[in-house]
């Protein structure tokens, strides 16, 4: 009897499923499509850190496959809060609706804004000086003959990673949540951040000079400070509740 209502409820699990991920590949169509007709201008701006160098398609199809992956990156991060809210809606059937209310109204905006800076970040100073530094190593000896579609996917993954990297702040503070870091124990690795997230830049992008090195290092120090005092904000607040519980309970 038991098994079969397991069978009963993981049916029924997958079916719901399958409608979360037709919504989610409809959400992203829609929003891969809306890019491609403003592909263009974003083309021009993922192609001005490359200082008027020509891109070149080697293939009849590559034009059009380099315009439809730079939709789809852009697609990918207009659609993220959506598809973010359609992944909570199918496993946060047991949460409390406090719970959801501040992962919608706050957690995944706030993601968003995370994930949009680090592009833009990635974008501003860390691509220009990568893509400078790539392309005078390999002009002394051979002209530069650039794949769009190339171009786009290299671009298209160190934006990515960085936006990545900036959503440091939730991942640390869900880690908190479950128990697995602390306050305390975080305020104890600074060394280690640091040296980390040096290690990090400088796999991303070993063409920076040391000055715009240290900065691009600082926003991720930044956001670790910040996911301390939020997670020892959060570890006060607990403990005051316990503190009134045992009080209410006694």
């Amino acid at each position: 009897m038991i098994k079969s209502e397991l069978i009963v409820e993981a049916a029924r699990w997958v079916e719901s499923m399958r409608k979360v991920i037709i919504w989610i590949v409809l959400a992203l169509v829609a929003a891969v499509s809306l890019v491609y007709y403003e592909a263009d201008a974003l083309i021009s701006i993922l192609t001005k850190p490359l200082g008027g160098v020509q891109l070149y398609f080697l293939t009849p199809a590559e034009g059009l496959m380099a315009k439809i992956r730079v939709s789809f990156l852009g697609g990918l991060v207009l659609a993220s809060p959506v598809i973010a809210l359609m992944i909570l809606r199918q496993s946060g059937a047991k949460l409390a609706k406090k719970t959801k209310r501040i992962l919608v109204f706050f957690v995944i905006p706030f993601a968003f804004v995370l994930f949009v800076g680090g592009m833009a970040f990635g974008y501003r100073l860390i691509l220009p000086s990568t893509i400078k530094f790539l392309l005078e190593v390999g002009s002394g000896f051979m002209t530069p003959t650039l794949s769009g579609d190339d171009y786009f996917s290299f671009v298209g993954t160190l934006l990515l990673c960085i936006g990545l990297i900036f959503e440091l702040p939730l991942i640390l503070i869900a880690l908190s949540r479950i128990g697995i870091v602390t306050s305390k124990m975080l305020k104890g690795k600074r060394k280690v951040t640091i040296m980390l997230s040096l290690i990090t830049i400088a796999l991303i992008s070993p063409t920076l000079d040391a000055f715009t090195y240290l900065l691009v290092t600082m926003p991720i120090l930044i956001l670790y400070e910040i996911s301390i005092w939020i997670i020892a904000f959060l570890e006060k607040r607990d403990k005051r509740k316990s503190l009134i519980m045992n009080s209410v309970g006694s």
